[in-house]
Parts: C-alpha cells; structure tokens; sequence
C-alpha cells in the first residue's frame, strides 16, 4: 500500500513537471519568434495561460501594447468589459464570442488563425503634363503668377498643387502661371504650357495670325536651320511667314542676316537688328 501511495505521489510529480516543461517550450517557442511581423488573428476567441497584465483598454490599444512589448506572446480582448488582458505565456484558447484574440504563435490543438497584414499604401499615380511649347492657356490663374526660372520649377509647382490642372510658363518674364482649369490654346512665342495628361486636353483658338514686331531687339532662342541672306527686314519676315515652323525672326542689317527660330527662349536689346514673332492676340 506505502509502495502504491509512493508511486501515485511520483507520477503525480512527474505529470506535473511535464506541464511546467510543455508550458515553458510554449513560452520560449513565443520569445524567439517575436521578431516575426504582426500577430494571429482568432477572433471569437479568449485565452488562457500566464497574464502579464489585465487593464481597461480598446482592442486597438491592446494590440498596439502586445505588438511593441517584449515578452507578450499574445492578448485577448473582452468586448462586454472592455478589458485587454496582456500573456506571457499561452496554454489553450477557448471559443467566446465577446472576445477577440491575437498571438504570435498558432496555439496548439486549436483552429487556425488568421494573419494580419499590414495594410499597403496605395501610391498615388505621379502627375505628368502633355506640354505645348509656344502657346499660352488663357484665363483660370489660380494667382497672380509665381517667380519661376525654369519651365520644371514651374512644373513642380503645378505637380505640388492639387488644384492645379494645368500651368502656363512665361519664359521671357520669369513667371509661373497656374490654372485651375483649361480652355482653348493661344500662340504666343513667350509661353510654354502643360496641362495634366489626364484632363481633357484644349484645342487652338482660331483668332488670326499676327507679326509683333521689336525694334532694336534681338531674339535668343532655337534656330531654324542656318541664317540666311536677306535684303531686308520684310524679305526675313516673308521666309518666316513661309513656313509653319518659323515662330520668330530676328534680322541683322549690317550683315544682311536673316536668323529664323522655332523656339524663343527671350530677346535682348540690340542697335541695328529688327526681330518680330508670330502671336495671337489675346481675347
């Protein structure tokens, strides 16, 4: 009989150890897999094992504590009480609808979880423009025009700016123009314009044609091809008319020179030179 008695007292012992043994495996297993990313998922679910701390929080606030805390291997959250309770240590899970759960492990010998991913940020698309170089969008300023000496200043700016759908950059004045909106486009050498390439794009104005004409001024720009000889400031303002490229011109009479240019960045003043370029008036 003392021998039965001793024997139970040994296996109860032992049976004990076990459990302490089996619960600290599940214990450490957590530590070292801490590092791991988001927790598990088990809703409907409460815990049962080593309760590091039991307080009055939301679900959100429980989790957050869970997730930065060493040592927390999981939580559970009682939606009737509002009680966040925090574990060291995870023995078994139970199904109860009036709470929610989460553990960096999957807990043995009960359903499988579901794993939280981090919500991905959706990138805005970038803001490109289509550009249409000598001409100038009309109206829809959302200021009065920024300082800018660079059409991709002038661009970022536009990009930056939601309400903007369009800028016009004045290359010969230095100055940004944005718009709230887009109407018909006008010709105009000093001008070059983006709109979003998502927008409906403009058309062109019909308005005619004209010669503005600078005396004593040079343009600066792209050239158009070679310079020409020219008997005079009308037979470079012809050559210039003669062809769809020609925006500017700028003719020299003491060289008799002729320069054609399909892009004008600016014009100087300059003694003996007569230039003009192609504009529409505005409206």
């Amino acid at each position: 009989m003392v021998w039965f008695k001793a024997r139970s007292n040994r296996f109860r012992v032992m049976t004990r150890a076990i459990a302490c043994l089996l619960f600290a495996l599940v214990s450490a297993s957590a530590v070292f897999a801490q590092d791991a990313s988001g927790l598990l998922d088990y809703p409907s679910t409460a815990l049962s094992g080593l309760t590091t701390a039991q307080v009055g929080l939301s679900v959100d606030q429980c989790r957050k504590i869970c997730t930065e805390r060493t040592g927390c291997v999981g939580f559970d959250h009682s939606s009737s009480k509002n009680q966040c309770r925090l574990f060291g240590g995870i023995a078994s899970a139970k199904e109860d609808s009036a709470s929610t759960a989460a553990t960096r492990y999957p807990v043995p010998g009960y359903r499988e979880p579901t794993y939280e991913q981090e919500e991905e940020t959706e990138e805005a698309a970038p803001r490109t423009f289509r550009q249409y170089v000598n001409f100038d969008l009309f109206g829809f300023d959302l200021d009065e025009g920024q300082p800018a000496t660079t059409l991709s200043q002038c661009e970022d700016m536009c990009r930056g700016n939601l309400q903007c759908k369009a800028y016009t950059f004045n290359e010969w004045n230095q100055k940004c123009f944005q718009k709230g909106g887009v109407d018909k486009l006008r010709l105009e050498p000093r001008a070059r314009t983006g709109v979003l390439t998502d927008e409906l794009q403009p058309g062109y104005r019909d308005a005619q044609v004209v010669m503005e004409y600078y005396h004593g001024s040079i343009i600066s720009g792209t050239k158009l091809g070679s310079a020409r000889v020219a008997a005079s400031r009308e037979q470079c303002e012809s050559a210039c008319w003669g062809s769809n490229q020609c925006i500017a011109f700028s003719y020299i009479k003491s060289q008799r020179e002729c320069r054609m240019f399909n892009f004008a960045s600016n014009r100087f003043p300059k003694a003996g030179v007569e230039s003009g370029s192609k504009i529409q008036p505005r409206p």
